[in-house]
C-alpha cells in the first residue's frame, strides 16, 4: 500500500512518497524510506483503545528514532504524537537545531517514513497571526491526518462543509509560543476546511487547502 507525507512550510511543499520497493526523496527535505512498507495503512486515531494507542504509540516512536540520522533526531523538547492508529502512529519534534520534522512508523518496525525541512527558518514564528499547514501524513483510500500551527492565534474549531471535526491539541514541540493541532479526514477528501481562529482582537475565519482539489466522485470540503 502506498504511503504519503506531505509538508506545507512557508508555502514550499515538501513531499516524500513511500511505496512497495522503494522511496523518494525530494531536494529540501530529508527521507529515510525503507524498501518494503507495512500493507495495512494506519486507521484513523479515534479507533485504538486507550491500552493500544499507548503501546503502539512507545513502539511505533521506538523504531521511528531508530531509523533517523542524529542530525534529524529530536531535540530537548521530544516528540509530540500527532495521531495513533491501531498498527502505527505519526509523530512531530524539532530537532536540535530548530528545524521541524515528521515521521510515520508501524508500532512493529515494518515501516518508517520521515521528512525534516533544511533550515529552521522554513517554520519561523510569524510576526502576524498566522495558521500554516505543517503536515499533512495520508493512508492512501483510508484516511488523512493534518497538522495545523498557529502563531498568534488558537484554533477555535475546524470544519468540513459546516461539519465540525475533531480536534486535537498537541504538545510544544516546536517553538513554544506556536500552537500545534492535529484531525482527521477520510483519505480522499478534498477541497479546504474552515479554521475559526481567536486573536488578540476577536475571531477570524481562515481556510486550509487540503492536499487534493476536489473532483468527481471525492468528498469535498467547502
Amino acid at each position: 500500500m502506498n504511503r504519503l507525507l506531505a509538508a506545507a512550510v512557508s508555502g514550499v511543499a515538501l513531499v516524500a512518497v513511500a511505496a512497495c520497493g522503494g522511496g523518494d526523496r525530494t531536494p529540501r527535505a530529508r527521507t529515510h524510506g525503507p524498501t518494503t512498507l507495512a500493507t495495512a495503512g494506519r486507521e484513523a486515531s479515534p479507533r485504538a483503545t486507550a491500552v493500544d494507542r499507548g503501546a503502539v504509540t512507545e513502539a511505533a516512536r521506538s523504531a521511528l528514532l531508530a531509523g533517523l540520522s542524529t542530525e534529524d533526531l529530536p531535540g530537548h523538547a521530544g516528540t509530540a504524537t500527532a495521531a495513533v492508529g491501531r498498527g502505527s502512529a505519526l509523530f512531530l519534534w524539532a530537532t536540535a537545531d530548530d528545524r521541524f520534522c515528521f515521521g510515520d512508523a508501524a508500532s512493529d518496525g515494518g515501516f518508517t517514513s520521515s521528512t525534516c525541512t533544511a533550515s529552521a527558518r522554513d517554520t519561523a514564528f510569524s510576526a502576524r497571526p498566522t495558521l500554516i499547514r505543517l503536515a499533512t501524513t495520508v493512508a492512501i483510500g483510508t484516511s488523512q491526518t493534518l497538522v495545523l500551527g498557529a502563531d498568534r492565534e488558537t484554533v477555535r474549531s475546524v470544519t468540513c462543509d459546516g461539519a465540525p471535526l475533531a480536534l486535537r491539541r498537541l504538545d510544544g514541540v516546536l517553538d513554544r509560543r506556536r500552537a500545534l493541532y492535529a484531525f482527521d479526514l477520510p483519505g480522499e477528501t478534498g477541497g479546504s476546511v474552515t479554521v475559526t481562529v481567536v486573536r488578540a482582537h476577536g475571531t477570524a475565519v481562515e481556510h486550509v487547502d487540503l492536499l487534493w482539489k476536489g473532483r468527481r466522485g471525492r468528498t469535498v470540503c467547502h
